[in-house]
């Protein structure tokens, strides 16, 4: 009885494994994308730079995670512009995460200088994952190049 649960178990978990590398796998070839190809909009880009820097949080919020969920490239100015000036802290994490999903260079290294600088310990321990997180991807894709 045990060891059919153990079989269970472990398939279960194999496929468990398998779904999150498929899943894993579908996002790392999204790409950036410009505002304009998304929107007839020709305000659609200041739009969202003022949503960056807006004094509303949830506005603040959303905006930002809609330019990291879309890759929204044109708003890397503006997003490292607002981590520097952000005093909440789980907005700064989440420009972070929309620098990575950007691949931003410049944004990981703001997120490197945050890392170490910043007055919240969970901004500077979130920060450093997602910036080593940067690296590893980063080398796994130079490597890949290399083959």
């Amino acid at each position: 009885m045990k060891t059919t649960l153990k079989n269970k178990a472990e398939k279960l978990y194999a496929i468990f494994v398998a779904v999150m590398l498929i899943a894993l796998a579908s996002d790392a070839f999204g790409q950036n994308q410009k505002v304009s190809d998304l929107t007839s909009s020709k305000y659609a880009f200041e739009n969202l730079v003022a949503g960056i820097s807006s004094e509303n949080k949830g506005v603040r919020e959303r905006v930002i995670y809609m330019a990291g969920e879309y890759r929204f490239i044109e708003t890397e100015d503006a997003l490292i512009k607002q981590l520097k000036a952000e005093k909440e802290s789980d907005i700064k994490v989440l420009i972070g995460l929309a620098l990575f999903r950007m691949r931003s260079e410049r944004g990981m290294k703001e997120l490197e200088k945050l890392s170490v600088n910043d007055d919240n310990a969970r901004v500077r321990r979130m920060s450093k994952a997602i910036y080593n997180e940067y690296l590893v991807v980063n080398s796994n894709r130079t490597a890949d190049a290399l083959k």
